[in-house]
This record gives C-alpha cells, structure tokens and sequence, in this order.
C-alpha cells in the first residue's frame, strides 16, 4: 500500500517537470521582452544634429533670401549678407531668431562652410585657334571659388571636433556628428552665383 502511494506521487512528479520546465522559459521570455520594450537609454543626438539642419536651410530667419516686398523666404537661395551675420562677436546671431539652446549651449555645435562658384565669361577661341568648345561667342569658366566658413557655438565646436575620431580619448563615444551637403544659389546684392552649402554639425550625448 505504501509503495502503491509512493510511486504515485513519484509519478505525478514526474509529470510535473516538464511543466515548471516550461513555466520557467515562459517567464524569462515575458521578462525578457518587456526589457526589450522598456527603452531605458534613447539616443536622440542624430535627430537633433538632423533638426539643426533643417532649421539653418529652411527658416527665413537665418541664411534664407526674404523678398522685401512679399516677405517670402526662399530655400536654397542664401543672402550672402545674413550668412556672413552669423557670427557675432557678443551673442550668436542664430540664438536671437528661431534656434536657441540656452546661454550656456553645452548640446550642439555647428560648422557652416558656404563655397561661391563664379562663373565668368570669357572669348571663345579665334579662328586660328582650335575649337575645343562649341562655336559661341561666350563660354563660361567655373575655375573661381570662394569659401567662407561661420560657427554655431564655435568654442564648442572647436572642443568636440577631435572627439570625432575614435583614437582620441573620450571620442566618438561622447559626440555625435552629421554632415550635409547641398547644391545652392548665393544672392550677393544684384548678382546671383552657384555654390555649395556644407553643414557640419556635432551633438554632445
């Protein structure tokens, strides 16, 4: 009678095991998946780096062309006048139109770097001359370029620049950068030139 019971309950210990074997997968699995929900570290500094950027290109407040009769900003058309406003010498230019940071900026950092492309005519060869370009009285040479570079935050900038590079102590790991390049058109008084705008931004985490 004994071994009869002791053998039952062996049994239905048996049948058990797989079962707590199972309880227990299922619950790490569930542990481990609200772990993999809950977001305890968000790394935002690509986002902001990316929202600076569009700040700076798109706003009429900063570097955009403004029509004074219509007060229509136009993006992608830079007035060479705003742009080289930029940096002042007391209090950043951007700070006191539609970005700012704080008196203390101790975030974000940027490098703007805006290349004229002057395109002048000049004669086309003489009949003596062989032709190497097509029969026009004019052809335009794209040799000139000029470039003019203004800062956001310059001392920062200057700071977090080395820490770019991953040999450097403290680097890569602490900053964030993003660089953009575009195609522009620079209005300097009356005239208009091609140019390049190049933004190189750098996001303390």
């Amino acid at each position: 009678m004994f071994n009869k019971k002791a053998r039952t309950i062996s049994d239905h210990v048996v049948l058990w095991i797989p079962k707590f074997l199972f309880l227990i997968v299922a619950f790490l699995s569930v542990i481990f998946l609200v772990r993999l929900l809950i977001l305890t570290n968000v790394d935002s500094a690509e986002a902001e780096a990316k929202i600076l950027a569009n700040r700076i290109y798109f706003s009429p407040n900063i570097i955009n062309y403004v029509d004074e009769n219509t007060g229509r900003g136009y993006p992608g058309i830079i007035d060479i006048d705003k742009f080289r406003k930029l940096e002042d010498k007391d209090i950043n230019e951007m700070d006191t139109k539609t970005i700012n940071y704080g008196g203390t900026n101790r975030l974000i950092a940027a490098k703007l770097t805006l290349v004229t492309l002057y395109t002048e005519p000049r004669e086309s060869p003489t009949k003596s001359e062989p032709k190497s370009t097509p029969d026009k009285t004019k052809v335009q040479d794209s040799s000139k370029r000029l470039e003019e570079t203004v800062f956001y935050n310059k001392e920062n900038y200057n700071f977090w620049e080395p820490r770019i590079l991953s040999t450097v102590t403290g680097g890569s790991g602490s900053v964030t950068s993003l660089t953009e390049q575009m195609y522009v058109l620079i209005k300097n008084g009356d005239k208009m030139n091609k140019g390049i705008l190049k933004m190189h931004i750098i996001v303390r985490k």
